[in-house]
């Protein structure tokens, strides 16, 4: 993708922030807080880091993104189509009948979707195997693939990262979406991971730890993790604030799925862009 500079990006997040609501409208409920808040992550992946083609989403020299947080397709649909993957006029379609946009992601149905969501933890064992395919092909390609918070507690998560690090696959990026919230509550209560940095640094990895919502900070540590020079696999933690960019949401005690009625639908637009002018 070609570079874009920090205000461009920053308007590309706030759409794809606008892409989100407009499908959590469409069914009046959904993951929409998360999609707020990791929209600035994903808007510098797909727009700054990745090597893709929209247009032709099985190119074989493309990078790879594995959605592991199946239940955050809201927000990879939002970014598909702010990238050029998807019509927008389709986002209406999100989780109806016959749409290529399930509230799950499925690579059956999405184009550019590369894994079908569901259990947590299997996305950096995907990314295993496709780094270790990738380098039998002398692929130069890298695989991102984005984690929540909640799945550095699962096992399948902790094996992958030994693998990554002992087959040396700098070829993966992981990224985690720390936004510190889980279905039952606080990470940190459910089951605290700190010291995340420290606990991927001595499985091998070249770890960065950035504000997910500081569009600056973001591009900094992709590039860095692109051209680390080390053969190790690399990941990005980004703490991100929920429901980010609608004040609203942002001050919700409970928002991990978000429920609102038909007349609230409206406010929230409102704030969306209140906010971008401040």
């Amino acid at each position: 993708m070609d570079s874009l500079h920090n205000s461009q990006l920053a308007e590309r997040a706030h759409r794809v922030r606008h892409n989100a609501i407009v499908m959590a409208e469409v069914q009046g409920q959904g993951y929409l807080a998360q999609a707020l808040g990791v929209a600035d992550v994903l808007t510098v992946t797909y727009l700054h880091a990745m090597q893709c083609r929209p247009e032709d989403p099985e190119w074989e020299d493309r990078d790879r993104f594995l959605l592991s947080v199946g239940h955050y397709g809201i927000a990879h649909y939002a970014i598909l189509t702010e990238a050029g993957y998807l019509p927008e006029d389709e986002l209406v379609t999100y989780g109806c009948d016959d749409s290529r946009l399930p509230m799950s992601g499925m690579t059956s149905y999405t184009p550019g979707a590369e894994m079908s969501g569901g259990s947590i933890g299997l996305g950096l064992p995907m990314a295993v195997g496709m780094g270790l395919g990738l380098k039998r092909k002398q692929s130069d390609s890298f695989i991102y693939t984005l984690m929540g918070d909640g799945e550095l507690a699962e096992g399948p998560t902790w094996e992958a990262a030994n693998s990554a690090a002992h087959y040396k696959l700098d070829n993966i990026i992981a990224i985690v979406d720390f936004n510190g919230v889980q279905a039952d509550g606080p990470s940190r209560d459910i089951m605290s991971t700190e010291p995340i940095v420290d606990k991927f640094e001595a499985f091998g990895f070249y770890v960065q730890r950035v504000d997910g919502n500081d569009l600056p900070a973001l591009v900094e540590a992709f590039n860095n993790a692109r051209e680390h020079k080390e053969a190790r696999p690399r990941i990005i933690i980004c703490d991100t604030k929920m429901g980010k960019g609608v004040d609203s949401l942002e001050r919700r005690e409970k928002n991990h799925f978000i429920r609102l009625e038909g007349d609230d639908w409206p406010r929230v637009f409102e704030e969306l862009e209140s906010g971008r002018a401040k």
